[in-house]
C-alpha cells in the first residue's frame, strides 16, 4: 500500500505496539461479540458497530486535515475490501457467534493464517514463505484442528456455524492480501473509515433482507459490548492492522490469527465459563508453538 511508508522504515517499538493491539483488542472482541449478538440481531449489530466506527474514523481524518475523498480507483478498492472484510468475513462470524461459544469462533479464525500465507504468495508484493515458516503454519493448523474438535460437532450435526465462520476467514484473508497489494495514497484513517462505513451499510442491507429490524430492541447491557467494539476493536484494531499490512510479511501479519483465539479462550473461560477439553488444551500448545516457529522464520528471512 503506497503512501504509508516503505515496509522496512517503521520503528520496532511501533510495530510491537501495533501487534499488541491486534492480539489483545481483537482477541477480546470475540467475547464482546458473543455477548452482543445474544441481545441484538447479528447483522444489524455489525452494521451499527461499523457505521459508527467508520464515521468516527472519518471525523478524525477530517480533524487531522488529511485527504477525505478517494479517487475512482480507490473507490473500487474500498468496495472490494468492504465486501470481503466486512460483509463476508464479519457477517459470517457474527451469524456464527449466535450459536457457538466465543472461544470456538475465535479458534476457527486460526484458519485465516493458512489462507493469508497461501494468498500472500501471489500479487505485486508476493512473499513466498520459507519451509520453516510453513512448518510453523502446519503446527498451528494442526493445533487448530484439535482446538475445534470437528468430529464432535459433526456427530451433533451442527457444522453449519463452523463452516460459516471458516468462510468468513477466507474473506478476511482476501481482504488482508488485497490490501497489501493495492496501490493507494489514502491515509490510514480515511482508508479504514470508508471501509467500515461501506461495510456497515452492506451489513445493514443484508440485515434488512433477513428481517432483523423487527428483532432490534435497545437494551443497556447490549450497549457496553457494542461501544467497546466500536472504539477499541474497530477504530484501534483496524487502524493497527492497516498500518501493519504494508510493513510486515504475510506470515508475520498472520500470527494475530493464532494469538487472538488464545486471548479469547482465556477471557471466555474467565467471564463466560467456557472450558477446553484435553484435546483442545493440546491444540493450544501446538498453536503457541506454531506462532513461535513462524515468527522465528520471519525474523530469519
Amino acid at each position: 500500500m503506497k503512501g504509508s511508508g516503505p515496509p522496512d522504515d517503521a520503528p520496532r517499538g511501533r510495530i510491537v505496539l501495533a501487534f499488541a493491539a491486534l492480539y489483545l483488542v481483537w482477541g477480546s472482541s470475540f467475547l464482546a461479540t458473543r455477548v452482543g449478538v445474544q441481545q441484538l440481531p447479528p447483522l444489524l449489530f455489525g452494521c451499527t458497530r461499523f457505521v459508527s466506527a467508520g464515521l468516527l474514523m472519518l471525523a478524525y481524518a477530517r480533524w487531522s486535515g488529511v485527504r477525505m475523498l478517494p479517487q475512482r480507483r480507490e473507490w473500487q478498492d474500498l468496495v472490494v475490501l468492504a465486501l470481503s472484510g466486512f460483509l463476508l468475513s464479519n457477517g459470517m462470524n457474527l451469524w456464527a457467534s449466535q450459536y457457538l461459544p466465543s472461544n470456538e469462533v475465535a479458534l476457527l479464525n486460526t484458519t485465516v493464517a493458512f489462507w493469508v500465507v497461501l494468498l500472500g504468495s501471489f500479487g505485486a508484493r508476493a512473499h513466498r514463505p520459507s519451509k520453516l515458516a510453513l512448518a510453523g503454519v502446519a503446527a498451528g493448523t494442526g493445533g487448530a484442528v484439535l482446538l475445534i474438535e470437528p468430529w464432535t460437532h459433526a456427530a451433533r450435526g451442527s457444522l453449519l456455524p463452523e463452516l460459516a465462520a471458516c468462510a468468513g476467514c477466507l474473506g478476511w484473508a482476501v481482504n488482508s492480501v488485497y490490501q497489501r497489494n493495492m496501490s493507494t495514497r489514502l491515509p490510514v484513517s480515511t482508508l479504514i473509515g470508508w471501509q467500515m462505513l461501506i461495510g456497515g451499510v452492506l451489513l445493514g442491507l443484508a440485515g434488512i433482507v433477513r428481517g432483523e429490524p423487527a428483532h432490534w430492541h435497545w437494551q443497556w447491557h447490549s450497549l457496553l459490548p457494542l461501544s467497546y467494539l466500536v472504539l477499541a476493536a474497530s477504530c484501534i484494531g483496524h487502524s493497527a492492522f492497516s498500518w501493519l499490512a504494508p510493513r510486515t510479511t504475510p506470515v508475520t501479519l498472520s500470527t494475530y490469527a493464532y494469538m487472538n483465539p488464545l486471548v479469547a479462550t482465556v477471557l471466555g473461560w474467565l467471564i463466560l465459563g467456557e472450558v477446553l477439553s484435553s484435546a483442545q488444551q493440546l491444540g493450544s500448545l501446538l498453536v503457541i508453538s506454531g506462532v513461535a516457529i513462524t515468527n522465528w522464520a520471519a525474523r530469519r528471512g
